[in-house]
């Protein structure tokens, strides 16, 4: 027997909502944090975090998905760089955020020039980007920084020093999870603008621009521009002592969402035994009720109730045991799955009747659900022939 699960998925540029079940209190997330875009020469863009977290839920609550895509590609820009990958989070029905796989930065754009310093690959979740390449005319700009938690990562800086105009540095990544900053490419045509930072916990920015070469007769290149910084991650609200884990560096692609809540279920399989305690002063018949559990997950809590012969009352019963005439009541704390609970009680044989003695133990409450009634109640039958003389099974 297993546990049934409810799952959501929602694959690139996706949006879901998700009710938890009843008797969820926990979920499996995992999320795949979207790749930085390509420069125009084709250098790839940084990967997104894999991350992986036990977040406690409640029953009843809705919880939000939104799947940010892989980040596309400036144009219109000399050494065209690429875009920081979308936001990818879970978010309660308020918009707070549980859980977010930073994005990766951008690729920086390539120099503009025959030959040309290639783009500059794009920072992975959580890591700055990398500087450009260039020369001595043409110099690279600076990689963007990573966003964090708290802040947008800083705009890398521009090359291009005592040119006319100036260096261009990146802008700073906007927070908490919007795209990282564009570029301001008024710069010295011979290099690369800075790369943009990285978002705060969302997407990573914009790669720098490359540099044009300007030296007459084309004997030097313009410098490729540095890339952008990823974003970083934030796993809130995990179950303690639960796995939890961001890697970076591992989604090169789009980004996507899995929430698999499982349903746990719990099968308590019930018994009752008795033992006489015969004698000339104050005979009894003990009664034992146990709860089994058979699984699949843990018993976090249980309630059996003991049916008495009427008129009956018990007396020395176990700790969570209280009784009214014809019954008893044990409540019952957590039983891990394989082990058992037992309580018991005694009922003395001066208030039976002689014959059959009967008590039936049924199961009436119990959490997480039990998916199996057929074991759920069980009877031990005594014989009692005088106050000396019973006979249990």
């Amino acid at each position: 027997m297993t546990a049934t699960t409810t799952t959501i998925t929602c694959t690139a540029g996706g949006t879901g909502s998700l009710t938890v079940p009843a008797d969820v209190t926990f979920g499996q997330v995992v999320l795949d944090g979207a790749g930085g875009g390509a420069s125009a020469d084709g250098v790839p863009g940084g990967k997104g975090a894999h991350v992986e977290a036990t977040l406690a839920v409640t029953a009843g609550t809705t919880l939000d998905v939104v799947v940010g895509s892989r980040g596309g590609r400036l144009s219109g820009y000399r050494g065209s760089s690429g875009l920081g990958g979308g936001l990818v989070a879970v978010t309660d029905s308020g918009g707070t955020r549980l859980l977010t796989a930073g994005s990766g930065g951008g690729a920086g754009g390539p120099g503009v020039a025959t030959p040309a310093f290639p783009g500059t690959p794009g920072g992975d979740s959580g890591a700055a980007g990398s500087a450009g390449a260039g020369d001595s005319v043409g110099g690279g700009g600076g990689g963007g920084g990573a966003g964090s938690a708290t802040a947008g990562g800083a705009g890398g800086t521009g090359a291009g020093a005592g040119q006319t105009p100036g260096p261009s540095a990146g802008n700073p990544g906007a927070w908490p999870n919007a795209a990282g900053g564009f570029p301001s490419p008024n710069i010295y045509d011979g290099a690369g603008y800075g790369g943009q930072g990285g978002a705060g916990y969302g997407s990573g920015g914009a790669g720098g621009g490359g540099g044009v070469n300007v030296v007459p007769g084309g004997g030097q290149t313009g410098g490729a521009g540095g890339s952008g910084g990823g974003g970083s991650s934030l796993v809130s609200g995990t179950v303690p002592g639960s796995p939890s884990s961001v890697t970076d560096g591992v989604n090169a692609g789009n980004g996507l969402v899995v929430f698999t809540f499982p349903n746990p279920k719990a099968d308590i399989d019930v018994d009752v035994t008795a033992q006489p305690h015969l004698g000339i002063l104050v005979p009894y018949l003990t009664y034992t009720l146990t709860a089994h559990n058979t699984g699949p997950d843990a018993v976090t809590s249980a309630t059996l109730t003991a049916t008495l012969p009427t008129g009956a009352t018990a007396t020395d019963l176990s700790p969570g045991c209280t009784t009214t005439t014809d019954t008893v009541t044990c409540s019952y704390g957590a039983i891990a799955n394989g082990s058992n609970s037992a309580k018991s009680f005694r009922v003395p044989l001066h208030l039976l009747s002689l014959g059959h003695v009967s008590v039936t133990g049924t199961r009436t409450a119990s959490a997480p659900a039990d998916p199996n009634s057929a074991n759920d109640s069980a009877t031990a039958t005594c014989t009692v022939v005088s106050v000396v003389l019973a006979i249990c099974p």
